[in-house]
């Protein structure tokens, strides 16, 4: 994983898996969508509670996105083909 892949996040808890469903935070029925940088992920502070890197693996993103994926991780893609995201 390169530390400038972009990832999609919950703007709220900074999380991708909150984005993608699979564990939602607390404000993720308001929460809308974030790109983040790997680089910038892992410069969050670690308050033991932040999420693990597998959440932003290229496996990860290709289960998640599909063939999508490398349209996504290269520049940002039309977002309405990302979870239907405005």
């Amino acid at each position: 994983m390169s530390d400038s892949a972009k990832v999609l996040v919950c703007d709220k808890c900074l999380r991708a898996g909150c984005w993608y469903g699979e564990f939602m935070c607390d404000g993720a029925g308001s929460a809308g969508r974030k790109i983040m940088t790997i680089g910038q992920l892992q410069a969050l502070p670690d308050d033991g509670n932040r999420e693990h890197q597998d959440y932003w693996s290229d496996k990860k993103m290709i289960e998640v996105y599909g063939d999508a994926s490398r349209e996504f991780r290269s520049y940002p893609p039309n977002p309405s083909r990302f979870h239907g995201a405005a």
